[in-house]
């Protein structure tokens, strides 16, 4: 069980920084603000931004007639795009099946050459994967919302703005596509980690998820996105006759301090440990 859930946290811990990385490159104003001008304008500001830090909370809750699971994490993330690096810190909890389990995690993303280094830790035990080329949270994809034009255009503009970081922001939403979403997320996020058993695994390309964007008014870069895949789930659940009841699917992300974030480097403390587990 143990190992299982090591593998558990590091799916979580990888794309949770996927997301933290990508999320960067949301698109677009003018000087009438609609949702075109903004992620057209935001998309430029985003070409010149170097470095970020963001904070990333995701809640879900489900149940059916025999099981309860539950996963919560909170984590505090900074990412550079040169180098392309990022470093990831917070806590998870998973309950599941009756268990309860309660960790710290830390994850470092960096280049190692030709190499993406990844190291993974939980508990103070760190481990050490590498791929060739870009690793999955180190990849630049600036096209990334361009290719949701379709669904952006669809997007509403609130008429009232709110605050976020202490901030005046435009508020963005309206439905995207789960084929867009995973481009976005990735499938092991939007899946909740292996964790949700859906009736269908190619539904969720199909279906139309809510999304919330909030953009500084005065920077014109993103400030916060929420997905929340409540409803969604238990819809398709119920097209199926599933008895599955999903309470909460909800990801945030709140971004802050543009070009504020300094050298990524991995401890030697850390790559000592990881080269010895």
């Amino acid at each position: 069980m143990r190992k299982s859930y090591r593998r558990t946290w590091r799916c979580i811990m990888a794309a949770g920084m996927t997301v933290g990385m990508t999320a960067v490159f949301l698109t677009g104003c003018g000087r009438e603000a609609t949702p075109k001008k903004l992620m057209h304008t935001m998309t430029e500001r985003l070409a010149n931004v170097e470095s970020f830090t963001n904070t990333f909370e995701m809640d879900l809750k489900m149940e059916d007639v025999v099981h309860y699971t539950k996963v919560t994490m909170d984590m505090t993330m900074e990412t550079t795009l040169d180098p392309k690096a990022g470093h990831a810190k917070g806590q998870a909890e998973v309950v599941m099946r009756g268990t309860t389990l309660n960790s710290e995690m830390e994850i470092y993303q960096v280049e190692e050459g030709d190499v993406a280094a990844t190291y993974s830790g939980m508990d103070d035990l760190w481990v050490k994967e590498q791929t060739n080329g870009a690793a999955s949270g180190l990849s630049v994809d600036t096209d990334l919302f361009g290719e949701m034009t379709d669904s952006i255009e669809e997007f509403r503009l609130a008429e009232e703005t709110v605050t976020v970081e202490e901030q005046e922001c435009y508020e963005l939403y309206g439905d995207v596509t789960g084929e867009d979403l995973i481009g976005l997320l990735g499938s092991q996020m939007i899946h909740g980690f292996g964790l949700v058993e859906l009736p269908d695994e190619n539904a969720i390309p199909n279906l139309e998820i809510p999304l919330t964007l909030d953009i500084y008014k005065e920077e014109l870069l993103p400030a916060r996105l929420i997905v929340d895949m409540t409803d969604v789930l238990n819809t398709l659940y119920d097209s199926y006759d599933e008895r599955t009841d999903v309470n909460d699917f909800t990801i945030e992300l709140v971004f802050k301090d543009y070009d504020r974030t300094g050298e990524i480097v991995v401890p030697q403390e850390v790559i000592n440990a990881a080269e010895a587990g």
